[in-house]
């Protein structure tokens, strides 16, 4: 099994490739869509870590997709993913959208499929997410998506909430 692509009532989700860069690289240049996750980087830095993403083998069934709209399909509306937890035997699922997708159920609709794929198709028996103790909003996805906060994840510096959802 490659990477699938994938389609929901709403999205798009095709396995991200090269042409994303320009895309990936807005997105995490608004420092409101950053601001739980760190610092802005400059543009030739983000390219070179998005680019390394891209060659990375995640494992069988994993990595990032891009996310695009089925009625707009040529505009990015950010990324999921499927991919290890660092420091974990856990894989971890998540998301950024740019700010004008916010709030309109793309993030839990992506996550879902993703989330449905990695218990059916890849067999996981969990799943991971890390979310900043502030992001409301991504702890409304996660409630959405019947993730349980287990407690603290550290990592790089940052403390997080774990939360986990059993298949």
């Amino acid at each position: 099994m490659t990477q699938p692509r994938f389609t929901t009532a709403r999205l798009i989700l095709r396995p991200r490739q090269a042409s994303d860069l320009d895309d990936s690289v807005a997105v995490n240049s608004d420092p409101e869509v950053m601001r739980y996750l760190g610092a802005v980087w400059p543009p030739e830095r983000q390219r070179a870590h998005l680019s390394a993403q891209i060659d990375t083998d995640f494992g069988e069934g994993l990595g990032y997709w891009s996310l695009f709209e089925q009625a707009a399909p040529k505009q990015m509306l950010g990324w999921a993913l499927l991919t290890p937890l660092p420091a974990t035997d856990d894989v971890q699922i998540g998301y950024r959208l740019r700010r004008d997708a916010w709030g309109r159920g793309i993030a839990t609709e992506a996550a879902g499929r993703l989330m449905e794929h990695a218990f059916s198709s890849l067999k996981l028996p969990a799943l991971a997410a890390t979310v900043h103790p502030e992001n409301v909003g991504s702890q409304r996805v996660m409630a959405k998506l019947d993730f349980t906060d287990v407690g603290i994840y550290e990592a790089g510096g940052k403390v997080e909430r774990l939360y986990r959802r059993l298949a």
